[in-house]
């Protein structure tokens, strides 16, 4: 009994350790609140450091998700589009889901910002608030001109919204075929 009750506890401090929470996010698909939307293309801002460092897209990859290429970065969100309300890193704090945080924060802003790191590195969990696009050490990997160690983001195309147009005619076709259909039961 003795020692299910130390395997316990061992099993229990290993899941405890640094790492062992922040790896089972690796195979889990990015949640909303981690990203932005722009220009068709969800952004998530994913490693402190360029991808050739340890960006992990082995599952994330099955989402849809890619390094952006030199053309998509030319229009790439700057660091103060991540931030926004009910955004998963709350200001001076962590997600209290996956542990994500900003290593260093801009006192001039205040709210939520998204840091989308446990998702994509089981090494890492914080995203450097600095070395964002538009921050003193920016602009991001792969950009021309991108310090060595500048953050690193990675694309997949948004999910098509239908326009409220288009969710209007489909109602009103609807509508109509149900018209259609009661006046043949009628007749």
């Amino acid at each position: 009994m003795k020692r299910l009750l130390l395997a316990t506890a061992l099993a229990a401090g290993l899941a405890a350790a640094p790492g062992g929470a922040e790896a089972a996010y690796l195979d889990v698909p990015v949640p909303t609140n981690a990203y932005i939307t722009r220009g068709g293309l969800d952004w998530a801002w994913a490693f402190p450091l360029p991808a050739a460092s340890g960006l992990d897209l082995s599952y994330q990859s099955t989402q849809g998700w890619r390094l952006p290429t030199a053309a998509e970065l030319a229009f790439a969100p700057l660091a103060t589009d991540f931030v926004f309300a009910g955004a998963n890193v709350p200001f001076g704090g962590s997600d209290p889901v996956s542990g994500a945080l900003f290593a260093a924060t801009n006192a001039n802003l205040t709210g939520a910002a998204a840091c989308a790191t446990p998702y994509f590195s089981n090494t890492y969990r914080h995203c450097d608030w600095q070395d964002g696009n538009g921050q003193p050490y920016g602009p991001w990997a792969g950009t021309e001109g991108a310090f060595f160690f500048a953050d690193q983001l990675v694309v997949r195309a948004a999910a098509a919204v239908p326009a409220p147009a288009s969710l209007a005619l489909f109602g009103a076709g609807l509508l109509g075929l149900g018209a259609v259909t009661r006046r043949r039961k009628a007749a």
